[in-house]
């Protein structure tokens, strides 16, 4: 495949979108030239679902994490696809992903293009365009299940350091062969051993990968936070590494992460799981004014730090990128905030210069950047624009 053409340095926007069969949206099309988009509607008008297909360009599933059969619109074809036009300095790229009923049907991949020209994986499309959301749904991320956090962080990480991703599925595919031969009563130690050494190798570049992006993280963090009204916290991975010392050069690291694994066959045989490596890990926020761990933190008080962290995750992005902002994605994201911080977290983006999609229930909401803004009413999954 012909080298896919970068994003230069300099602001990138997506100027416009296309949703056809996507969730309640049979055909929608947005044609934007604005840094703040707002899309503005009841509950279940269909604004999240505009944001939702913005994130498929990111690697993964999407803000959702649905199943590709579950975005299909209940009225269409049983397929759906998205296009987005994105102007950076390079001139116009373009993007596309969607997949057919009949792929569908048979557990097929959706289809990605930039360009036209076919990706092995959406994770291609940041070769192009980054994406960071905040959803209400993650406001429960620091007392909710230590699975979600630690995806959560990893897909952060991956923003950062581009490899992570790919390193991690891998790692996870090893970890449950791993276990598949540890109940295996005719298991081969020599297989074992193979696999161990695999993924002893895997976690060093993860462990690498982790400490790199949230040093990065927690230095924005520490020196942006401090000017701004959203609390300074620090990042803390609680990892099951045993004795291991992170110092040491890499192929100790790995050394001792396969003895780990080789001495916790017997505890990981009965227990039908693999009870250390890095997929163990927890991740949570420290409070430096309250000197609290973010859950224990009120819910106010949660919400505010995640703010900090995206806002800190798109500084790093762009100061590793050439200066090159992120496009941020914000669902509900000024609901119950006050007055104050309302308008400084639209100061902070308006520096980091990222373009920006807004949901909200009123046009209210978006005041402060009533000017910057294209303002789009929903209603059952219909588009009104209308211009400040």
């Amino acid at each position: 495949m012909d080298k896919i053409k970068k994003i230069a340095p300099n602001s990138v926007n997506i100027s416009k979108l296309k949703l056809t069969d996507f969730r309640n949206h049979s055909f929608t099309s947005i044609i934007t030239d604005k840094k703040f988009i707002a899309l503005v509607g009841k509950n279940g008008s269909g604004k999240t679902n505009i944001i939702e297909a913005i994130s498929m360009f990111a690697s993964g599933k999407g803000l959702r994490s649905a199943q590709l059969s579950e975005q299909s619109n209940i009225n269409g074809n049983g397929g759906w696809s998205i296009f987005m036009e994105v102007k950076s300095s390079n001139g116009v790229t373009k993007l596309g992903t969607g997949i057919g009923s009949p792929q569908i049907i048979d557990g097929k991949a959706r289809q990605c293009r930039i360009d036209g020209k076919f990706l092995k994986s959406p994770r291609q499309f940041s070769e192009c365009i980054g994406i960071i959301w905040l959803t209400p749904q993650m406001d429960g991320l620091f007392i909710g299940q230590r699975t979600d956090r630690r995806k959560f962080f990893d897909k952060l990480v991956h923003l950062i350091e581009p490899g992570h991703e790919e390193n991690i599925k891998s790692y996870e595919r090893l970890i449950m062969q791993r276990n598949k031969v540890l109940m295996d009563a005719d298991n081969k130690i020599s297989w074992l051993d193979n696999l161990e050494k695999q993924i002893s190798k895997l976690s060093v570049n993860i462990i690498i990968s982790r400490d790199i992006a949230i040093n990065q993280l927690n230095k924005i963090m520490d020196a942006e936070v401090k000017n701004n009204l959203f609390p300074s916290a620090k990042i803390i991975m609680r990892e099951e590494l045993g004795n291991i010392n992170k110092r040491s050069s890499m192929i100790e690291i790995e050394a001792e992460l396969q003895q780990l694994f080789y001495q916790s066959r017997v505890r990981d045989r009965e227990s039908n799981r693999t009870s250390v490596g890095p997929h163990r890990t927890d991740f949570t926020l420290y409070y430096n004014k309250n000197n609290m761990y973010a859950e224990n933190c009120s819910t106010g008080e949660q919400k505010n730090l995640l703010v900090s962290l995206i806002l800190a995750e798109a500084r790093v992005y762009q100061e590793i990128n050439n200066g090159v902002s992120p496009v941020l994605l914000l669902d509900e994201i000024t609901a119950h905030m006050d007055n104050d911080r309302v308008s400084n977290l639209f100061e902070q983006i308006g520096e980091i210069g990222s373009q920006t999609w807004l949901t909200g229930t009123s046009e209210n909401l978006f005041d402060y950047i009533w000017d910057k803004t294209d303002i789009f009413n929903i209603n059952k999954g219909k588009l009104s624009h209308r211009t400040p």
